[in-house]
């Protein structure tokens, strides 16, 4: 379980937008506040591109890895920035080097007191490019593997109340994915909603009206278009549960093979909370695809948490890019930007590839997906336990075979996870897993396990030093897709 891990040169037009959204303000001559930090590495691995067996190389890796974070917080603005160099140099595999750019950004302003905002995002990070080839954790993913990806976005959101009565929002937003040293089609889009949501003065009964447009747009690749209105109706009984109705009609534009993908839809729901540590969330209803469903189902006691879920949809692959930092920050049980203030990227990354959240950054394409998640975690006050399960099933809309066999897959996987705190500054960590990959259609099955065992110290309180053992392996139905790879890493991290 993820909760068991303890806290702890670009293209112009992918940067100066973001910079300038983010840094174009009076705020620049307030207060920031301002934590450097830096962190180096040197590891021992006995395979270092995770090749077959019988052709394994060893190699000494050092890594150092500059970065800042930046944060003011004002009445009517709020601007975060996170970023990290990531530098890998080895020994031996010179061909394997790389330096790479984490940045993770986000600005709101209040422009007129509760009427107007602008939100401003940005974000640059390194993705998996295929699940075929040699995927490893903890940043052991081959070079040839790899790539960069800046994703940014303005979004102005026009707020509007008539007393009690209902409140309206506008909201316009412009996204773009921009892929580095590679092939991968750069993509933007384009989204208006607007909502009117019932106000105070209907106390029980609420509704909403809602309306949708939205345009995407892959260079060199498939453009797809979605619109939708809808109306809900629904009634509070008491504070611990809600029914709802929702009924609507939508008109898309995306290329599949279904013979259409217009028409009305229906959905029923529910949103129960039997006490204030127990949540159950459940809808059911119909679409162009047939039946939807979603359900979850989430309870935090003093020392245990659980949750299960379920859902289904149409989504496309630039609307699933960043979407692993939202579901892994739920079942941790905070936000996205608490995530990156108690872990570190390794950690983040560590605990996206344990929980099946690992995207790699495939063909652009439209999918039907459908997910199931269970995690379960433990604390007793001196250990934390936790297990994590999941299986997630995608079908290509588009039967293309621009992504082979990528296309179609369905990944099933368990991890485990055990963290011991051994002291007031020491903690001892222990996981497993394992994740099996069927690429539908063809003839290949994937198995990977992996253990991994650390301790860390915290030397004083703004260093920590870690050491850490890791055995990963790959099994295939291809011999030559098979690897074995063990490594110990030695780690210092500091904080100015």
């Amino acid at each position: 379980m993820p909760g068991a891990i303890a806290k702890r040169v670009p293209s112009a037009r992918g940067w100066i937008l973001p910079v300038l959204c983010l840094t174009s303000s009076p705020a620049l001559a307030a207060d920031w506040e301002v934590t450097p930090r830096i962190s180096g590495s040197v590891e021992i691995t006995d395979n270092v591109t995770l090749a077959p067996r019988g052709e394994e190389s060893s190699d000494l890796i050092g890594r150092i890895n500059p970065g800042v974070n930046l944060r003011r917080i004002s009445p009517r603005m709020e601007t975060r920035v996170s970023y990290r160099l990531n530098s890998r140099y080895h020994a031996s595999e010179s061909q394997e080097d790389r330096v790479s750019h984490h940045l993770r950004a986000r600005s709101d302003w209040e422009v007129i007191p509760d009427t107007f905002f602008i939100e401003a995002r940005a974000s640059r990070r390194e993705n998996v490019s295929s699940l075929l080839a040699p995927v490893g954790i903890d940043g052991s993913t081959p070079r040839g593997n790899l790539e960069e990806t800046t994703r940014y976005s303005l979004s102005p959101v026009l707020r509007t109340r008539f007393g009690s009565f209902a409140e309206q929002e506008l909201r316009y937003t412009y996204d773009e994915i921009r892929y580095h040293g590679s092939d991968r089609p750069n993509s933007d889009a384009h989204r208006v909603e607007y909502t009117l949501d019932s106000g105070a003065a209907f106390n029980r009964p609420f509704w909403q009206v809602a309306a949708s447009h939205e345009k995407e747009r892959f260079e060199s690749g498939p453009e797809g278009e979605f619109s939708e209105v809808s109306g809900t109706l629904g009634y509070r009984f008491g504070r611990s549960l809600r029914l709802f109705g929702v009924a609507g009609y939508e008109d898309n534009d995306f290329p599949t093979t279904r013979s259409d993908v217009d028409g009305g839809f229906w959905e029923v729901g529910a949103n129960w909370a039997p006490t204030r540590v127990t949540r159950i969330d459940g809808r059911y209803g119909e679409r162009y695809f047939g039946k939807t469903r979603a359900f979850s189902l989430d309870h935090r006691s003093r020392r245990a948490s659980y949750r299960l879920s379920f859902n289904e949809g149409i989504t496309s692959t630039r609307e699933r890019r960043g979407a692993q930092f939202n579901e892994l920050s739920q079942q941790l049980g905070m936000t996205v930007d608490e995530l990156f203030d108690q872990f570190t990227l390794e950690e983040v990354s560590f605990l996206l590839a344990i929980s099946g959240l690992t995207e790699e950054a495939v063909v652009a394409n439209y999918f039907f997906t459908r997910t199931w998640r269970a995690s379960w975690s433990y604390d007793t006050g001196r250990s934390v336990f936790g297990v994590n399960a999941f299986q997630t099933q995608r079908e290509s809309e588009l039967e293309s075979g621009l992504g082979l066999f990528q296309d179609n897959r369905r990944r099933t996987g368990i991890n485990a996870s055990w963290q011991w705190n051994l002291g007031p500054r020491t903690t001892s960590e222990l996981s497993t897993g394992f994740s099996n990959t069927e690429f539908l259609g063809v003839d290949r099955e994937d198995d990977r396990w992996y253990l991994r065992a650390s301790v860390s110290r915290e030397i004083t309180p703004v260093l920590t030093a870690r050491l850490a053992l890791r055995h990963q392996r790959r099994d295939s139905d291809s011999r030559a897709n098979e690897y074995r790879e063990n490594s110990i890493i030695g780690m210092l991290i500091k904080e100015f």
